[in-house]
């Protein structure tokens, strides 16, 4: 079974390491194929993003990367791109000009637009409870149902390979701090927004990161989505989302497990300009 990843940070974004340390861990660990896919610049300030000129650089160096490990690695650079409605998004011509080979579409935070900000859903835990009660009246149906609608809009701009982390909203909800993903108001929402991505050109990752970060206690999406990803015939790959070499395939064996428990039989890789399907071994 071929072992990849695809969704990795680095030291000009929010990541920690260079490039090549990326590269040796994968061998190390017996990957065959690992994408980079730093976050594009946001249209607002911030500290965890490429900025505008490290875009350029980051493009650039690709190739050169890729011909160092030409012989014991297939690499493929990419990049993670939020939507954010009027500002950026994956299906912008911007990110389509600069050579990559993949991108992955991301919602990582949902505008105030009474205080001109945007607040994150899996930043700082005030972040998230500011955005509640401010941004939302303290309604978490409606910060809920605005989180899937965004990525519903994503999905219907398309300009993506991969929907990052598909259930995120989940992250700073420990314990059900602030839902229950049993209930059915919750599941109607994320339901509604995994059916609009089957019928898109998009894979699903399951997302490792969130374990390896100490942030959550399962992947993203949760196992009810994976059973629903599985019924709906949505095609899944493995993403560590790896902000440190040594995470480049963290909790793979376990997460190839909880597919096969759920029912899949086949896992997608990014190869040579196209997406394959491999049977889960």
């Amino acid at each position: 079974m071929i072992l990849s990843n695809y969704h990795s940070h680095f030291n000009l974004d929010d990541g920690y390491g260079e490039l090549s340390d990326y590269a040796e861990s994968a061998i190390e660990r017996g990957l065959s194929i690992i994408g980079v896919s730093p976050h594009a610049p946001l249209c607002y300030l911030n500290d965890w993003t490429l900025s505008e000129a490290n875009l350029d650089a980051y493009a650039a160096s690709i190739p050169g990367f890729k011909a160092d490990y030409e012989d014991r690695l297939e690499i493929y650079g990419g990049l993670e791109v939020d939507f954010i409605p009027g500002g950026m998004g994956p299906a912008d011509v911007r990110y389509h000009s600069l050579g990559l080979d993949y991108r992955i579409g991301s919602v990582h935070s949902i505008e105030d637009t009474s205080r001109g900000e945007h607040l994150s859903v899996d930043g700082p835990l005030a972040e998230m409870e500011l955005l509640l009660q401010e941004t939302f009246g303290g309604d978490i149906k409606a910060l809920v149902r605005r989180y899937f609608e965004l990525e519903m809009e994503m999905l219907e701009l398309g300009g993506f390979d991969i929907l990052g982390h598909c259930d995120l909203v989940k992250k700073r909800n420990i314990d059900n701090r602030f839902f229950n993903q049993d209930e059915k108001w919750y599941r109607n929402e994320a339901l509604q927004m995994l059916q609009l991505a089957s019928k898109k050109d998009v894979v699903v990752e399951v997302n490792t990161g969130g374990l390896s970060r100490g942030a959550t206690v399962e992947v993203y999406p949760s196992r009810w989505m994976l059973e629903h990803c599985y019924e709906l015939k949505i095609p899944i790959t493995l993403s560590s989302d790896a902000h440190n070499p040594d995470h480049i395939d963290y909790y793979f064996q376990e997460s190839i497990n909880l597919l096969k428990s759920v029912g899949y039989g086949e896992i997608y890789f990014f190869s040579k300009g196209q997406w394959r399907s491999q049977p889960i071994l």
